[in-house]
């Protein structure tokens, strides 16, 4: 079982335990002899590491993305820790529980699924039903949904991730679809509860977050677009304008292209899927920040939040 997690390591402190790599980067030192840097990851976070000795011994076993037996001392770098490594082999499948390299929602899965539920069953349009029923009543298609993570690094990369994100963005879209009542209702809760079903495909979670090879030559906007317009192309009747919305929805639901959307939002319904998107996700790394940061008024810069942090007095 392990025992030595990222966020509760201290300087100085030997370091042997097991730890999922990230990223191993060969370099050159001045007088060109290599050298490695890594990154580890388990639940409680990421560390990087930096190995000066034994090279060629660690780069006949060690690739990216494997589980390793790590063994070094915690120090410092620019004001980060870094590990400095001293011995790196591959841990055997038996001595790695997902339980500490996935993290999992603080919510209650089962309480999530309910409310989606009432907002899936809340649709009035026939056709965006019908199509919701392709997804949410497929039992196989629901546990991978409850399961996934909402991302593999960003923001709710945890288990049941994805749940949470979506629950949270269709509470936020029942209260815009009541204030702004030129709105489609039903095709803005659509368009969130299936913005990011791609994830299913994107991630695999069964010892660590990772991406699939679809996740990485596709990813989660094209495997959705894709997922749902199956979906509609076995629905007879669907309408030709509401398809269009719908998928342009999913699309453009990253907002910018230069974040992966292949188009940008083009009509209110498209542009509150994409606000809400962002908003959550960025409240979640806010969230994240605050709780890894104990005792820190400003945190170092985040190049998501693109901002030093500023963290509250914590009050009982």
């Amino acid at each position: 079982m392990k025992k030595q997690f990222i966020k509760n390591l201290k300087p100085n402190i030997p370091v042997e335990d097991i730890f999922f790599l990230t990223r191993r980067d060969i370099k050159e030192k001045r007088d060109g002899a290599p050298f490695l840097t890594f990154e580890f990851q388990d639940k409680t976070g990421r560390l990087t590491g930096i190995m000066w000795d034994r090279v060629e011994d660690a780069l006949r076993c060690v690739t990216t993305g494997g589980f390793y037996h790590v063994q070094g001392k915690l120090g410092n770098y620019q004001g980060k820790p870094q590990l400095t490594v001293n011995a790196i082999y591959p841990a055997d499948p038996d001595e790695v529980s997902r339980d500490d390299f996935i993290a999992t929602t603080r919510y209650d899965r089962s309480k999530l699924l309910d409310e989606l539920h009432d907002y899936f069953t809340g649709i009035k349009n026939p056709h965006l039903k019908k199509l919701l029923k392709t997804f949410f009543e497929d039992q196989e298609f629901m546990t991978r949904f409850s399961e996934a993570p909402g991302g593999a690094m960003v923001h709710h990369n945890y288990l049941g991730g994805l749940l949470e994100h979506t629950v949270f963005m269709c509470r936020m879209a029942k209260a815009a679809a009541e204030t702004y009542k030129e709105v489609d209702g039903d095709l803005l809760m659509t368009g969130v509860m299936l913005h990011d079903v791609g994830k299913i495909r994107e991630y695999v979670y069964d010892t660590a977050i990772d991406h699939t090879y679809d996740g990485r030559l596709i990813g989660h906007v094209v495997i959705g677009y894709e997922m749902v317009h199956e979906k509609i192309k076995g629905i007879e009747g669907f309408p030709e304008e509401l398809s269009r919305m719908l998928l342009h929805i999913i699309l453009s639901h990253h907002g910018h292209l230069e974040f992966g959307a292949p188009k940008t939002p083009k009509f209110a319904e498209a542009f509150i899927v994409y606000f809400l998107d962002n908003l959550d996700s960025r409240v979640a790394m806010f969230r994240d920040v605050v709780e890894n940061n104990p005792g820190t008024k400003w945190t170092d810069f985040h190049r998501f939040l693109e901002t030093n942090v500023y963290i509250k007095d914590q009050t009982d």
